[in-house]
């Protein structure tokens, strides 16, 4: 990476944006406008970020931009897991990591080579909540990745707690194998979203409550899975308030303030919500015993990458979520989702979260991109 000088186009251009964009709410969303265009491979035709660490501004040319395929249009991988057990592949009769026929739930061997080979292929994980709001800071040339898990079963098990008041988790389970990951490579950040129903992990509700309170406190994000895990399709507009709004209010006696105001839909139901439907909008807003909510986005089981938050067919009320399977690389398994992705389909950040930088080729027709939130625009030739 080189560090060079801003031309002061370029310096116009984004201190000027983030002026305006300081008067506006962090979660709007805009049309985009004429964006600054990158047109050349010159020492003075640059995009820049500014790293933490070193508070020095890191800044990037054309070229960089083509060399590491910058692409904040293109689509971001939403993982699905279930639980985790403390398997070896060997002890299951299913194919890979399955820990059942339809590849659900995964070992716990299967678990840590999957983060292990996102973490190789140049990925770097990031909150759900963040992506949602269009607030994605990814190093420069990653790759962003979020981690969900539904049920909470088999996912944080414990065996007790430490002298200092920690959980000591049962090797193997996913939160265990997270945190080892974590503690291998500080660069991966690593996160991940639980989407609980009303037994929580499973353990004793007490020892839930504190385990909940540390994940909160430790860079992970709880979500709602509704009360019962019902099949919401199915259900009228007073059960989908009483599923909703009873987790919600569960949550928010635990972790009040803390936990995210996404579902993730058990079964992935309903897979639209038609205008004919009107009892589907209490997924995303009502009262239940007195305790009003609100959803923002919720998600489906679904198979397959899900969209840059910037672009027009982005849809925060049906995101898309990869199921964490093997299939011998058929049928939207791990493998050939990866393969898809890293054949020039995967979001590919340029380092800087306040800005949305891509080949001014891919919104050519100037439809594409959608969804700029307040963010600074900049575009380059390919």
């Amino acid at each position: 990476m080189n560090i060079r000088k801003l031309t002061a186009l370029i310096l116009t251009a984004a201190v000027t944006a983030s002026l305006l964009a300081g008067c506006k709410k962090a979660e709007e969303t805009s049309e985009a406008t004429t964006e600054p265009v990158v047109t050349d491979t010159t020492e003075t035709t640059e995009t820049s970020e500014t790293t933490t660490e070193t508070s020095v501004e890191i800044t990037y040319t054309a070229d960089d931009l083509r060399k590491a395929g910058v692409n904040e249009l293109n689509s971001v991988p939403i993982l699905m897991y279930h639980r985790v057990y403390n398997m070896k592949n060997s002890e299951t009769k299913y194919t890979g990591g399955n820990v059942d026929k339809d590849g659900y739930n995964r070992t716990s061997e299967a678990f840590e080579k999957d983060l292990r080979s996102y973490y190789e292929q140049g990925y770097r994980m990031m909150r759900l909540d963040d992506y949602v709001d269009g607030k994605i800071d990814v190093a420069f040339g990653y790759t962003p990745l979020i981690l969900t898990f539904d049920d909470g079963i088999n996912d944080v098990v414990l065996e007790g707690w430490n002298d200092d008041g920690t959980p000591k988790f049962e090797e193997g389970c996913a939160i265990a194998v997270l945190e080892k990951i974590k503690a291998e490579f500080p660069d991966y950040n690593v996160t991940a979203t639980f989407f609980l129903n009303c037994g929580l992990f499973h353990n004793k509700k007490e020892d839930d409550v504190k385990v909940i309170k540390w994940l909160v406190d430790n860079g992970y994000d709880i979500g709602n899975h509704t009360y019962d895990h019902k099949t919401l399709g199915q259900c009228d507009a007073a059960e989908i308030e009483k599923q909703i709004g009873s987790m919600y209010k569960l949550l928010d006696e635990i972790i009040p303030g803390r936990y995210v105001n996404i579902v993730a839909l058990p079964y992935g139901s309903p897979e639209t919500f038609p205008a004919d439907k009107p009892q589907y909008e209490k997924i995303f807003a009502g009262t239940y015993e007195g305790f009003s909510y609100t959803t923002k986005s919720s998600l489906l089981c679904s198979w397959t990458r899900c969209y840059s938050p910037f672009v027009r067919d982005f849809d925060v009320r049906r995101l898309r979520r990869i199921r964490g399977y093997d299939n011998n690389g058929k049928d939207w398994d791990i493998e050939m989702n990866f393969k898809q992705l890293n054949d020039g389909r995967r979001y590919i950040s340029d380092g800087n979260p306040n800005t949305i930088v891509f080949p001014s080729s891919d919104n050519s027709k100037g439809d594409w991109l959608k969804n700029t939130f307040g963010l600074q625009v900049i575009t380059y030739d390919k």
